[in-house]
């Protein structure tokens, strides 16, 4: 983002990284959402198009709203590919309360694997208390002596495995119709990430994360002649006249081609068909368009490792800078008209740090994770 882009719009600016949480009030409005994970499709400035997973909002949605990062509609299909919009939903409080009402997302699921759904830092919802976990332990058949690190006397036998956890919220079996449920009887303003709760480490590369804000809005007064903006309220007392939300992520295409394989044939074999190969193979050290390995006509059976993730673009709201078209980037501000205020709500959905920044002008840190 350049300055001279927030520079001919604010007077001064306040800076939010995702949530501060205060005392809880009386509540009244309800709100649904409803959503759908897919196979979607991130096109980059290079070309490149990447295979990526996403939540698509779907109709129905009720006391609160559900767009694209921009606050547009996110864009209609076209020619059968899915463009990959990460969604930001916005659920309004009255001025004067300080906690929402109940607030329910209708997650359905139309990938090939299991997903499910969390709101980082809020415990209702289903998640964290009762996690889905693997069906058998991961115990390494090649486990010896000398790959164990600790030292042990005598006969050598590796320690047996627990379960793994495969989802810290209830999760959706694949390819379902029906939606599932997850709510939360009273959210307090802030800025929250909301990113799937199965393989996290997986399926957040893969792009199932988005934005929830709650917050009291700016709203416009009515005089003779013109309507003026009134300052909304992000948190008590700290009042702005518009805020611009922006998600920090990353894409290593490598990986989000290896893991859209998982469960999928072999590209370039006869048969479509996925089969039952075992996970064999590994990831390559060089950046393949394929980098895990399985026999032709066989599926991918299990994900790749994560821990070769080597991202190469980093975006902002879903896009990545492009040198070219640098308004493509930009994220237009309302003019400030009130108190000049305007509320940037950083939230990072990568696996890198991001050090947000805006050149020549002041921000203040008013609430953090």
């Amino acid at each position: 983002m350049r300055s001279a882009q927030l520079n001919t719009a604010v007077k001064s600016s306040v800076l939010a990284l995702t949530i501060l949480l205060f005392v809880a009030g009386t509540s009244f409005a309800q709100s649904t959402v409803n959503l759908k994970a897919t196979r979607q499709t991130a096109t980059l400035p290079d070309g490149n198009a990447v295979p990526m997973w996403g939540w698509v909002c779907g109709t129905g949605t009720t006391g609160a709203t559900c767009t694209a990062m921009s606050g547009q509609p996110q864009t209609a299909l076209a020619g059968g590919v899915v463009p990959w919009q990460p969604p930001l939903i916005v659920v309004p409080i009255a001025a004067g309360q300080t906690v929402s009402g109940s607030f329910t997302i209708h997650l359905s699921n139309s990938l090939p694997v299991e997903t499910s759904l969390t709101i980082v830092g809020q415990l209702p919802g289903g998640g964290l208390g009762t996690p889905a976990r693997e069906t058998s332990p991961r115990n390494h058949p090649t486990q010896t002596q000398t790959t164990w690190t600790t030292s042990v006397p005598g006969t050598f036998i590796p320690p047996t495995q627990g379960l793994r956890v495969r989802s810290f919220a209830p999760e959706i079996a694949p390819n379902t119709t029906a939606a599932s449920s997850y709510t939360w009887a009273a959210l307090k303003p802030g800025t929250y990430l909301i990113e799937s709760g199965t393989y996290p480490s997986i399926q957040g590369p893969m792009g199932l994360y988005g934005v929830l804000v709650v917050t009291t809005e700016p709203t416009l007064s009515s005089s003779a002649t013109t309507f003026i903006p009134g300052p909304g309220t992000a948190y008590p007392n700290i009042k702005y006249d518009a805020d611009i939300p922006l998600l920090l992520s990353e894409i290593d295409p490598a990986q989000n081609n290896a893991v859209e394989q998982f469960l999928e044939a072999q590209a370039g074999c006869s048969t479509t068909t996925p089969g039952t190969g075992s996970c064999t193979g590994s990831i390559s050290a060089t950046l393949a368009t394929t980098k895990w390995t399985a026999a032709c006509g066989t599926a991918h059976s299990c994900y790749p490792a994560a821990v070769n993730y080597s991202p190469l673009y980093y975006l902002v709201n879903g896009k990545s800078f492009d040198v070219t078209a640098n308004t493509f980037s930009a994220a237009p501000i309302p003019v400030a008209a009130s108190t000049g205020n305007v509320l940037l709500r950083f939230v990072n959905a990568g696996s890198r740090m991001h050090v947000p920044a805006v050149n020549g002008l002041n921000m203040s840190l008013v609430a953090e994770d």
